[in-house]
């Protein structure tokens, strides 16, 4: 499951591991640099996001509301690694990784190794883009659902750690042994409901996006900001929350590529608004997110087109994302250990 020690992550020379590479990055906002450029378009940095971020931290994976009747399935592909959450019997959550790993694949294809989630009929496999909810009723024995993401026992497989903040669902798959990330929930009025949500995918790394909703959504010349009453969290590593007086976008970003990212959208709102107040809120939120879709795709170009090695960091979002994830960088882990796919 993760890799071993002397694993190396070096791309055209940068050691994406030395401490020194990040060192410009480290300074106040406003002195402090970017990322280098690679760490945006390079697919070794993306399985060195795998092995520090996605396998050891809590990762939103949705809510609790898509999966509300029994036995119903939200499938979730974290770093290279598919698991899935399903509600049980009595309403609880369990997570488990997927019964199948590689799709029906002896060995993994090459065009499942380019950092690029594919399109598969597989679709459990960690290395192809995830489906939406499976209701409860499709599981059923014989299926190809039920083969590829339970099997005929899926009290044999590996559990996935799972907990929820208000309606949103947090998933984490580190193994180490005593070892417990902290879990950092974010606050969640009691009073709002799930009403509707869809999936969007634009052309920008995923700390890129995160960067441009946050900023988007804080900006008072793009509609945000506490003029206008928004407000915006990053919930490290994959959340992020933009708040108005009636409404809460949750965006959870799933890397799909480098330049790729899964925007999974959940609109909620109090229970006691009109249709009306419900999408006027709802445009707010929408508007924003257009704005910020354009503002991540041109950081994304910027990023491919910038030659120099040095780029000062202007988004204050993405600066303290960074000093979080040059964090965990430099941590090192106390136990590497390759996970079955089953118990025996």
């Amino acid at each position: 499951m993760l890799t071993h020690p002397e694993t190396i992550y070096i791309d055209e020379g940068v050691d994406f591991l030395d401490a020194r590479l990040y060192s410009a990055c480290r300074a106040p906002f406003g002195l402090a640099i970017m990322l280098p450029r690679r760490a945006y378009t390079s697919e070794v940095f993306q399985r060195l996001e795998n092995e520090k971020v996605w396998t050891r931290d809590w990762v939103c994976v949705g809510s609790a509301p898509e999966i509300g009747e029994p036995h119903d399935l939200l499938p979730y592909t974290i770093g290279q690694h598919a698991i899935h959450v399903q509600r049980q019997e009595d309403g609880s959550l369990i997570g488990r990784f997927n019964k199948a790993q590689h799709g029906g694949c002896r060995a993994i294809p090459a065009q499942c190794r380019t950092g690029k989630k594919t399109k598969c009929s597989y679709t459990s496999c960690g290395y192809s883009r995830d489906r939406d909810v499976i209701q409860g009723g499709v599981l059923t024995e014989l299926t190809p659902q039920m083969g590829q993401y339970l099997g005929a026992v899926p009290e044999r497989l590996i559990p996935a750690k799972v907990k929820t903040s208000g309606p949103l669902i947090f998933a984490n798959i580190d193994p180490t042994p005593d070892v417990e990330r902290q879990f950092d929930q974010p606050v969640w009025p009691q009073n709002l409901v799930r009403l509707s949500g869809h999936w969007q995918e634009h052309r920008s790394n995923w700390k890129l996006a995160g960067a441009a909703l946050v900023d988007v959504a804080r900006s008072y010349e793009a509609g945000g900001g506490a003029v206008n009453h928004v407000a915006a969290e990053w919930c490290f590593p994959n959340l992020v929350l933009i708040r108005t007086r009636h409404a809460t976008l949750a965006i959870v970003l799933q890397p799909t590529a480098m330049d790729q990212t899964l925007w999974r959208l959940s609109f909620f709102s109090r229970p006691d608004l009109s249709y009306a107040e419900h999408d006027a809120a709802c445009g707010v939120l929408l508007r924003l997110l257009e704005k910020a879709a354009a503002e991540a795709t041109s950081r994304q170009g910027d990023i491919e087109l910038c030659l120099s090695g040095e780029t000062t960091e202007r988004s204050r979002a993405g600066w303290q994302f960074n000093q979080l994830l040059m964090q965990r960088i430099a941590e090192r882990h106390v136990s590497y250990w390759n996970a079955p796919l089953m118990h025996a």
